[in-house]
């Protein structure tokens, strides 16, 4: 067995360097999954669930995105999620939104996996996320996922008045989303700068 100091100082390396990490890759340092057991019982690491472990300095939300980015590097955040990384929401969420294309299979509790069609795979960009790239939709498509969770709620508008203020509205790429996801963005984006 790895001496206790010597592990302790790999896992302290490991963990900052990357931030979330799976049991597995924890094993492999600690020896075993007891040690592993220990650790997040001492708080120096901070069980997600589904085998995942962040860093004790992360908090559980940050932790899960870069989890779904890092390890399931094909599926796009999406939904709530998306809205709450652009700053268009604050809703409190349990797990991460991620589409993936139809026929891809990910089973995760951490996640709440959305399968679309490929045509629907639109708008994605790769965001630098507390020192990881994780694949999102940008903040125009963001918007079009509020539009098909919630139409006329609370959900859409508190988007839409944010997206407003903390972005240059981009007209000609939200028509583009709404014509592919049929969705009616644009007619409410129209009139919320009309108002403002």
């Amino acid at each position: 067995m790895k001496p206790l100091l010597d592990q302790d100082e790999k896992l302290k390396k490991a963990i900052a360097k990357k931030g979330v990490m799976t049991a597995q890759e924890l094993v492999a340092i600690l020896g075993n999954k007891m040690q592993l057991k220990r650790k997040a019982d001492e708080g120096s690491l901070l069980p997600l669930g589904s085998g995942f472990y962040g860093s004790p300095g992360i908090d559980p939300f940050t932790a899960s995105v870069i989890a779904a980015g890092r390890y399931y590097p094909q599926s796009v955040i999406s939904g709530l999620t998306s809205l709450v990384i652009h700053d268009l929401s604050d809703e409190s969420l349990n797990r991460i939104d991620v589409d993936v294309p139809r026929g891809t299979s990910i089973r995760n509790k951490l996640l709440a996996v959305h399968r679309v069609a490929e045509r629907n795979l639109i708008g994605i960009m790769k965001l630098n996320f507390h020192d990881q790239r994780i694949r999102i939709y940008d903040a125009e498509r963001s918007l079009c996922e509020a539009y098909r969770l919630d139409s006329s709620g609370p959900i859409f508008y508190k988007a839409l008045k944010r997206y407003v203020k903390k972005y240059t509205p981009k007209p000609e790429k939200i028509a583009k989303y709404d014509q592919a996801l049929k969705t009616d963005v644009l007619r409410h984006l129209q009139q919320e700068l009309a108002d403002a």
